[in-house]
């Protein structure tokens, strides 16, 4: 359904949240604080990704909304009457800004696995002037290009959406394993074992109402 399919793709718009965790020595206490910007993030996010849609139904009917190849462009017209050249700058620059953050996050990701020796070392040398994992980064960004060059931006939203649905699923599974394992932490942010096996059970199951509708 058209409902199913939406919620499939809307965590394509929820990547990156998880991406603070690359950056926690860099934050104090953070076995306090990330957990807490992580949820703040979200519920920020949350709140204004809520807030558009509401607008957007109510300016526009859905039949002209569904309809439309720039939906949010159609609706500031609607509205403010300005330029739609605006909204799709800043569209844009969102969506750049959001790729860069992407190249930063899976460079630092492949840089730590090469130091465990999961990945070739070379992918753990850093530029000695900036102290940077230069060929993590030029391999994300040739990925990113060809992905991006090749593939209509639904196909990557929705492909997208498989892989962070199957990674949200292998982290709650183990997490739920670890807390039967090892029972609920004594330090830091901890969480009731319910929450992860929610969260297994609802990211497979979306994984898999997709599929049975292809």
């Amino acid at each position: 359904t058209g409902i199913g399919l939406g919620a499939f793709i809307a965590f394509f718009a929820f990547i990156g949240f998880e991406d603070m965790v690359n950056v926690a020595e860099e934050v104090k206490n953070p076995a306090r604080n990330m957990p807490a910007a992580i949820l703040l993030a979200l519920v920020i996010a949350t709140g204004m990704y809520a807030s558009v849609s509401v607008v957007a139904v109510l300016a526009l009917p859905v039949e002209q909304l569904s309809a439309s190849t720039a939906p949010l462009t159609d609706v500031l017209a609607q509205l403010a009457n300005y330029d739609p050249r605006y909204i799709s700058a800043i569209s844009m620059m969102a969506i750049i800004n959001g790729a860069l953050i992407q190249m930063v996050m899976a460079s630092r990701l492949l840089y730590g696995m090469a130091k465990k020796g999961w990945l070739p070392g070379t992918l753990a040398r850093v530029n000695a002037k900036t102290r940077t994992p230069v060929n993590a980064t030029l391999i994300v960004i040739g990925i990113i290009l060809t992905l991006a060059l090749w593939l209509p931006i639904q196909t990557l939203a929705i492909a997208t959406s498989y892989i962070v649905l199957v990674v949200f699923s292998m982290v709650n599974a183990a997490l739920f394993a670890l807390r039967l394992r090892e029972g609920r932490a004594t330090e830091g942010w901890s969480v009731p074992i319910w929450v992860p096996l929610f969260g297994l059970v609802f990211s497979a199951s979306l994984i898999i109402f997709e599929l049975m509708q292809h």
